[in-house]
């Protein structure tokens, strides 16, 4: 059962990116099944540890080639990658500890999340990137 559907509104036009978030849309999907399997307590605790892990390792990559290529609002991506990774670290340490929060309240957070994050703010740097390469392209073609 697919619990998130990988839409192509959500692609940024950045390949290494674009495997990443769909990386991040199978491991919520994984989670998901877990979470309705009869070993849910082991299996969805492996699943989500590994997701909240992949989550921080992408935002460096992601963060790195925003660098790389002088995107110009690099400073507020940051801040929201830093919001959601200490929101996402809260509710994950609340569900190893059985408080408040249940691992479906998790992923459906990281769910909405990514869609509007993906979708608008890293499309942004999508446009920049592409931007970028037309007029590297106009460049070359010219010279």
């Amino acid at each position: 059962m697919v619990y998130f559907k990988w839409r192509e509104e959500y692609e940024t036009g950045l390949p290494q990116i674009d495997l990443q978030h769909t990386m991040i849309v199978n491991m919520i999907n994984e989670l998901f099944v877990a979470l309705g399997s009869s070993a849910a307590d082991v299996t969805a605790g492996k699943n989500l540890e590994k997701l909240v892990l992949y989550v921080e390792e992408h935002f460096a990559f992601e963060e790195a080639e925003m660098r790389q290529y002088g995107y110009p609002d690099l400073e507020p991506h940051l801040a929201e990658h830093r919001r959601l990774q200490a929101e996402v670290r809260a509710m994950y340490e609340s569900y190893q500890s059985n408080q408040r929060i249940s691992a479906f309240e998790l992923i459906e957070f990281l769910k909405e999340w990514f869609q509007q994050h993906i979708a608008e703010v890293d499309g942004e740097f999508g446009k920049h990137f592409r931007k970028l390469s037309e007029e590297a392209q106009k460049s070359f073609f010219k010279e």
